[in-house]
């Protein structure tokens, strides 16, 4: 009797359970994290009561993989591992996840974590990463518009569209120089930097919430030029705004004085009386009163200008991120020479030309194309990013408010 007792409390528990359980079959589109990479996921679930199984689509170029896998749901939460690739180009592992279902007027995610663990060969344990999933506006296959809809703030996100309407009260400043015609004979001119800066600083303008009266461009400078420009910044940029310094032109690096320069215009090979060092650089940035300011250098040896030369991982939530004030650089290499068709800025543009994020930190943004750059430059330049030592960065970061976002 207790035998079959038992067995019809069980049958009676999995039945309550099974039609209370929460419908999340079919196609969610989203990202997945991995030391700070954004990762294009894709989760294809059947479910059957309590039991879901599918396929999860990851893509981050190069790597990409398709993965089978199978999981139970419990209350509002969803916990799977993957069984085995389908396919696999580039990294990847099999993990579990930890996931919770969410809907708020209409608005469905899947949000938590997933981890490497012992039982599963392929991800080393401790190794995990976020997960954000939401259901398309539009069922489709092509993935870039199956995402659209993870980029947008939920109605209930009250710290993202407090955060977007501050932003939007305050001055985003834009300093752009490019150098490509230099008066010394002894210095090659480039092609490019002037190019690349005007198509920047379209791409600012149009896409985020850059003022054209707010942008300073300099074309072809001298040292005073730019001098200038930092003081009258210095003047006008106000604690509460945020302020984007861009340089493309000639750097060279100093081995004897361990210090990297700029070059102007009217610099010399043979004098350093018109170079502009990164103490110089550094001791404006320190001392421009913004909130959050970011320099982009896409000049030889621009990685000079760190602290320290390795890559600044930081994960903290946007909104932490903005709080507390910062002073990053991010560089097109580090100490090397770049080319002068810079795939750097063809990438920085491309991605910020092709975000949906209402809100993108700096770097949320380098994560997006490093590895692009590494894999198609000529020479194999590593991109860095990272926080400007003794600048004032507090561990923050710079954001980018697409337009429209508010």
């Amino acid at each position: 009797m207790k035998i079959l007792f038992f067995f019809a409390f069980t049958i009676f528990m999995n039945t309550c359970t099974q039609a209370q359980s929460i419908d999340i079959a079919g196609d969610w589109a989203g990202n997945s994290y991995f030391l700070g990479t954004q990762v294009f996921t894709r989760y294809d679930i059947q479910q059957q009561g309590n039991s879901i199984s599918g396929f999860i689509t990851t893509k981050n170029e190069p790597d990409s993989a398709k993965i089978r896998f199978e999981g139970t749901i419990k209350g509002d939460r969803i916990m799977l591992k993957g069984t085995e690739f389908v396919y696999k180009v580039g990294s990847g592992c099999l993990s579990k996840a930890d996931l919770t279902y969410s809907n708020h007027n209409g608005f469905t995610t899947l949000n938590g974590r997933w981890k490497g663990t012992i039982d599963l060969n392929t991800c080393p344990p401790g190794v995990s990463g976020r997960v954000e999933l939401f259901r398309p506006a539009v069922s489709s296959p092509n993935a870039e518009t199956m995402i659209v809809t993870t980029d947008s703030i939920a109605t209930d996100d009250f710290e993202g569209t407090e955060l977007v309407k501050a932003l939007s009260e305050r001055k985003y400043y834009a300093l752009v120089i490019a150098v490509e015609d230099y008066e010394d004979e002894g210095i090659q001119d480039l092609d490019n930097p002037i190019q690349d800066a005007t198509r920047l600083t379209e791409v600012l303008h149009t896409y985020y919430t850059f003022n054209k009266e707010y942008t300073f461009v300099l074309k072809n400078p001298n040292r005073t030029k730019i001098i200038e420009a930092f003081d009258n910044l210095a003047a006008m940029v106000e604690e509460r705004d945020n302020l984007l310094v861009f340089f493309a032109g000639h750097g060279i690096w100093d081995e004897r004085l361990q210090q990297g320069f700029w070059l102007p215009g009217n610099a010399k090979i043979s004098s350093k009386a018109q170079w502009i060092s990164n103490s110089t650089i550094r001791d404006y940035i320190s001392g421009i009163r913004s909130k959050h300011t970011l320099l982009i250098t896409d000049a030889c040896f621009g990685g000079s200008i760190f602290k320290e030369r390795a890559v600044y991982n930081n994960s903290k939530a946007i909104l932490e991120m903005y709080r507390l004030p910062s002073r990053k650089a991010m560089t097109s290499g580090a100490l090397k020479t770049v080319p002068d068709k810079s795939v750097f800025i063809q990438y920085l543009n491309k991605n910020l030309r092709t975000n949906t994020r209402p809100l993108l930190s700096a770097e949320q943004l380098f994560q997006t194309f490093k590895i692009a750059v590494i894999n198609n430059s000529p020479n194999g330049q590593v991109p860095q990013y990272g926080p400007i030592g003794q600048a004032g960065d507090e561990g923050g970061d710079f954001i980018f408010l697409k337009k429209g976002a508010n």
